[in-house]
């Protein structure tokens, strides 16, 4: 939902501020590190992973027709990582029930 993919991106960018204010961050943390640094950056490198994950698709569609095998695989294959997210996020992010949680990300 489209608000799930705010709070989960809201979250994301308070974590990941972390790594631009350490001494070092860009050696410990790589790609995360210049992901964070700016906001601009955070919202350019979200359009390229999207257009990374849309562009196969779309060549797939338009060459093989829309309910061929391979675009099914190709489809199930990202929606199963998908639905991983979902369910890791379920497990992960328990800020009711596991108060560590909540003061890790600073919300008591």
């Amino acid at each position: 939902t489209i608000y799930h993919n705010l709070q989960y991106h809201r979250l994301i960018w308070f974590h990941n501020k972390k790594y631009t204010k350490e001494t070092g961050g860009r050696e410990r943390y790589g790609a995360a590190e210049l992901i964070s640094r700016r906001l601009v950056y955070y919202i350019a490198f979200g359009i390229l992973f999207g257009l990374w994950y849309q562009l196969p698709r779309q060549y797939v569609r338009a060459a093989y027709g829309e309910t061929t095998m391979l675009t099914q695989v190709v489809a199930s294959f990202f929606w199963g990582y998908a639905f991983i997210h979902y369910y890791l996020d379920s497990k992960i992010w328990r800020v009711r029930r596991d108060p560590a949680v909540g003061k890790a990300l600073q919300m008591s």
